[in-house]
């Protein structure tokens, strides 16, 4: 029995380490999306990257804490959809300006300006990225109350006051 909690302790440890790992990276590409000076294909490739980084801290759902894989879902959510944002504008970069009008109307894009040819973002994928980038602060925020939660918990559940 002990030895399937601490197996079970292990997958949240080893979860909420992967997870931290690609929220850190998901924050970096949130910010390189706003400089206009970002390539926009490096940019994807590291947005797969970090969706892949999400999965794999997903890998073991049944033994994750609620707290843990809602945390992930919310993180990979965001993630997702700036890949998808990332690869519309990847696309549009290599079809030149008539497509990127027309990647940025399926983006949901309402405006009629095109984005710049160095890879930049138009204005309505930057209020998403910014919103995306709220969205992600407020999952980290929970995160890392949850962790401060299982560490109050676990001090409890000694029993015994330990002089370290």
């Amino acid at each position: 029995m002990l030895v399937a909690v601490a197996g079970i302790a292990a997958a949240n440890l080893s979860a909420a380490a992967k997870f931290n790992q690609a929220t850190s990276t998901l924050n970096a590409n949130i910010k390189a999306a706003q400089q206009e000076s970002t390539d926009i294909t490096t940019l994807h490739a590291q947005q797969q990257q970090t969706d892949a980084q999400f999965a794999e801290a997903g890998q073991m759902r049944a033994v994750l804490l609620p707290q843990i894989r809602d945390a992930i879902d919310a993180n990979a959510s965001i993630s997702s959809e700036l890949t998808k944002i990332t690869l519309k504008q990847a696309e549009a970069q290599q079809n030149g300006d008539v497509s990127s009008e027309t990647a940025a109307q399926q983006a949901g894009n309402t405006s009629k300006s095109n984005a710049k040819k160095g890879g930049a973002l138009t204005e309505e994928q930057k209020k998403q990225v910014e919103e995306l980038m709220k969205a992600n602060q407020q999952s980290t925020d929970t995160q890392s109350n949850t962790k401060s939660e299982q560490k109050t918990q676990q001090n409890k559940g000694s029993g015994a006051a330990k002089p370290w």
